[in-house]
């Protein structure tokens, strides 16, 4: 069983770290329980966002039991799960957009009424959706950079052939013949 200190492995050591560090803790945005929800039923998205292999289908016994366990088929490591992370919060601000503009197609058309010295005024919603889209674009590209940066990081030649290959210890390719070019 991984150390829950040592490792961002677990769903629930992922999920703590977005509701500690995005929402400071705060029930009134969003539960604990949502966003390891959310990602133990995503993980297939991170798959497909950065080409790898994951399973959420281990799950832990003891004191923490329930946990899931992100199984890789390699290693699972910061990077990864920092682009989990980014794709939680694009989503949620979308979410959220989206929400609101819901809210929209209420029969109430002011934003604000002055009748002599009284004046009411009522939340832009639009305005409100606009942030969370501009939340949720901001996001969007964190994640795309880091999804690029870790494509370029991780990838790896898929065959090296001919010239490109040493033959020797020495990298010397042509070994003792002189190249004539």
């Amino acid at each position: 069983m991984p150390d829950r200190k040592k490792t961002p492995y677990l769903v629930s050591t992922i999920a703590t770290g977005i509701y500690n560090d995005e929402f400071d803790s705060d029930t009134g945005y969003v539960t604990l329980t949502s966003i390891s929800g959310w990602l133990a039923n995503n993980i297939g998205l991170l798959n497909t966002i950065i080409y790898r292999e994951f399973s959420g289908s281990g799950v832990t016994a003891g004191t923490l039991d329930g946990d899931t366990v992100l199984q890789p088929s390699g290693n699972f490591r910061f990077e990864e799960s920092d682009i989990f992370k980014k794709i939680y919060i694009s989503n949620y601000y979308t979410k959220k957009a989206r929400a609101v503009l819901k809210g929209i197609d209420s029969s109430v058309d002011f934003i604000s009424l002055r009748e002599g010295d009284s004046m009411i005024t009522r939340t832009n919603k639009n305005e409100i959706a606009k942030t969370y889209r501009g939340f949720a674009k901001d996001a969007q590209e964190a994640l795309d950079d880091l999804v690029g940066r870790y494509n370029i990081y991780g990838a790896a030649p898929v065959q090296v052939a001919g010239t490109d290959a040493s033959t020797s210890a020495s990298g010397d390719i042509y070994g003792r013949a002189a190249y004539i070019g």
